[in-house]
């Protein structure tokens, strides 16, 4: 008989203790969960939008010598165009003038995107050797516009005369700032190249991919020199490892789009470089390989000075550049 008493003793404390420990895991979860929902909701309302006043008044702002107040007007008109943008508040910087749509802002994005673009509009003027006399003036928006926007962009950029409007989820910025700065510079300057357009047939036929490109190059190279948090959803935070990232992305376009065979949409001239990603490749190769931008900027303004300024053709160095890809496969 004991030593049934004691087995069922064992046994009842055996017992206690797998229900203590399913005890000490439900509250080990329950406090984690806890931990986590908190942390989310730190990040919620440290990230949460901001009344317009309240970013009128900030100390971070003011902090960082940002003298933001309300625009003059309620809209922004892109110069020579009819397209008007609400605006509700406006930073004038020494290389841009920066609007701001009227809801979804916090100080610390306007902070950054500000100390970003001044420093990347000056990369981009210095680096192309143009001087402009005035500043470039951006719109940021991070409220999806609805189909009768009058701008209606998402996730991207586009420039109306010197003007740009950068339109995406507040997440992903600061991006594309130095690319659409690069544009507008290019235009302010009257510079456009002679490089061929694809077909009537293609959906890409108002593209100017060599002008893409070199914006594409003119935004790496401010990304691979800055030490702000720039653009890290396209080119990732580890500046050491990307040197080959142009290339990559050319060879990857290169593999998914066809150029070669797709007459219909990149045509029979230069067709390898008919994307923003295989020019940039393009040039960049040209660049590290064959001369300096100054050089490469005759050829932007003419590509028939192409054998002038670096010794081969257009069709030669192309299949140069692609001999070049091959062996990074």
């Amino acid at each position: 008989m004991s030593n049934n008493k004691e087995e069922q003793h064992i046994g009842s404390q055996s017992e206690g203790k797998k229900k203590f420990g399913k005890r000490k895991l439900i509250v080990a979860l329950v406090v984690l969960i806890f931990i986590v929902a908190a942390c989310f909701t730190i990040i919620f309302f440290l990230n949460a939008e901001q009344d317009i006043n309240t970013i009128l008044e900030s100390e971070l702002l003011q902090s960082h010598g940002i003298n933001i107040s309300r625009p003059d007007s309620p809209y922004y008109t892109f110069g020579g165009s009819e397209v008007s943008i609400e605006v509700a508040l406006c930073v004038f910087g020494e290389h841009g003038t920066y609007y701001f749509t009227p809801s979804g802002w916090t100080d610390k994005r306007i902070k950054e995107l500000v100390l970003v673009s001044e420093d990347g509009i000056h990369f981009a003027k210095d680096i192309l050797g143009i001087e402009v006399s005035r500043p470039l003036s951006f719109v940021f928006n991070v409220t999806e516009p609805d189909e009768n926007h009058p701008f209606p962009i998402w996730g991207g950029g586009g420039v109306l005369g010197v003007s740009t409007f950068i339109s995406m989820d507040a997440k992903l910025l600061p991006s594309l700032i130095v690319h659409e700065a690069a544009h507008a510079i290019l235009r302010y300057d009257e510079r456009m190249s002679n490089f061929p357009h694809p077909p009537e047939s293609s959906i890409w036929h108002t593209a100017m991919f060599f002008e893409e490109g070199l914006c594409n190059v003119i935004d790496f190279l401010f990304y691979i020199g800055t030490e702000h948090e720039y653009d890290n959803n396209l080119y990732g935070r580890n500046r050491q490892n990307v040197e080959n990232h142009l290339h990559t992305k050319a060879l990857w376009a290169l593999d998914f789009n066809d150029n070669f065979e797709n007459k219909a949409e990149f045509g029979t001239k230069y067709p390898q470089l008919m994307s923003y990603d295989t020019a940039a490749s393009f040039i960049y190769f040209l660049l590290n390989y064959h001369g300096t931008l100054e050089d490469f900027m005759r050829v932007f303004d003419d590509i028939y000075l192409m054998e002038e300024v670096f010794g081969q053709n257009m069709v030669d160095m192309i299949a140069k550049w692609m001999e070049y890809l091959s062996e990074l496969r």
